[in-house]
């Protein structure tokens, strides 16, 4: 019998695949380490939209409890964010400052880069004793006095001032002038 000297039948195969099965592996690596990346970011901009938005649900409702102490309206005249019915509210995406609009008061909100700020808009009496409180149509609700309405308009940040979220909401009550 023979003997067939093995180290000279080999030619480098094995090397070969490995090479191509370490490529593979480093491509898919770098393919996962991308999506991840991209993940990540994504989470963070959800974040930051997410404390845009409670940030500003926090002026809205600081926007309703100052409604609630209103014993006059004669305070909507256009200065410190309180509009009238005749005054131009300035536009909900331009500059929001003292002059424009209230910063909100309540509890330190954690992680948001600016405080959040509203305005409060006049919009009038609604209703009468035989009349509908009819806001924009909604609803056919009977009112027992008339009952002052409200818009209110509120802006907030996230953990950036490039994440913003500007919401509105009607509020109403009766007020004795």
């Amino acid at each position: 019998m023979r003997q067939v000297n093995l180290k000279q039948r080999q030619n480098g195969a094995v090397l070969a695949v490995g090479l191509i099965i370490l490529l593979v592996m480093t491509l898919i690596g770098v393919s996962t380490i991308g999506t991840t990346v991209m993940q990540e970011h994504m989470n963070g901009n959800v974040r930051d939209r997410q404390l845009a938005f409670h940030a500003a649900e926090s002026a809205l409702r600081e926007g309703e409890a100052f409604i609630e102490t209103v014993v006059s309206t004669a305070a909507f005249n256009g200065t410190n964010g309180l509009y009238g019915t005749s005054d131009t509210e300035p536009d909900p995406y331009g500059t929001w400052d003292s002059n424009n609009s209230r910063e909100y008061q309540g509890t330190q909100l954690e992680g948001v880069a600016t405080d959040p700020r509203y305005r409060i808009r006049l919009i009038g009496e609604f209703g009468e004793s035989s009349g509908s409180l009819n806001i924009g149509r909604y609803g056919e609700l009977r009112a027992e006095a008339p009952a002052t309405g409200f818009y209110i308009t509120a802006r907030g940040t996230g953990g950036s001032d490039n994440s913003v979220v500007v919401i509105r909401s009607y509020y109403g009550r009766r007020i004795s002038n």
